[in-house]
């Protein structure tokens, strides 16, 4: 995942200092899904129940996340994004973009463009072969 990269690095961005690449990826499906169950969750990160739970009481600890109750049946629990997980998750994408354009800076636009190129095509590949499936 991109957020690795600031992890090994030693970068300087404070947010990575606070939140982990499998945190990053958990809020983004959030903002992304909305209100989800763990269950729902842990299907979407490919992760065991156990390593959702997990990453979640770090979130809510942090305030990133919230429990709510479901709107169809009150005995069910979903989590979802709080301003402050969406002002992180800001930060987190923000930092990404950054260090993502220092690693084109030095490359040549012609080479920039071959390699956006072949990635969308290996993309649209991929696109055909979940359809195919």
């Amino acid at each position: 995942m991109a957020t690795e990269l600031f992890h090994k690095k030693g970068s300087a961005y404070d947010v990575f200092k606070e939140v982990s690449p499998q945190q990053v990826g958990l809020i983004k499906i959030l903002s992304l899904y909305g209100a989800s169950s763990p269950g729902h969750l842990a299907i979407v990160q490919q992760v065991h129940k156990s390593a959702i739970s997990n990453r979640l009481k770090k979130l809510h600890e942090k305030g990133w996340v919230e429990w709510v109750d479901s709107e169809g049946d009150k005995r069910t629990k979903l989590v979802q994004i709080t301003e402050d997980g969406e002002e992180i998750l800001k930060q987190a994408e923000e930092a990404i973009y950054d260090r993502f354009c220092g690693l084109f800076e030095h490359i040549k636009d012609e080479d920039v463009e071959a390699f956006i190129r072949i990635f969308t095509d290996v993309k649209e590949q991929l696109k055909k072969g979940e359809r195919e499936d």
